[in-house]
């Protein structure tokens, strides 16, 4: 698997399991509220993608291509 595959499925199930953890919140605590939540911190989700898009703009490496084999006819 790629680096780059490998941080989106890392950033999704991270997502997902703060999402989980959001949801059970608002199932214990019944002034607690997801979506008042979500509406006045979206632009940090924001931010977030940007700062790791950047990262990963700046710490990708190149992989070298791969040699090609001759055969011995």
């Amino acid at each position: 698997m790629s680096d780059g595959r490998r941080g989106g499925v890392l950033i999704a199930g991270l997502v997902l399991m703060g999402l989980g953890v959001i949801f059970l919140l608002e199932n214990w605590y019944g002034s607690f509220s997801a979506w008042r939540l979500l509406l006045r911190w979206w632009p940090v989700l924001l931010i977030i993608i940007g700062v790791r898009k950047l990262y990963c703009y700046f710490t990708w490496q190149k992989v070298p291509p791969v040699p090609e084999i001759q055969s011995k006819e």
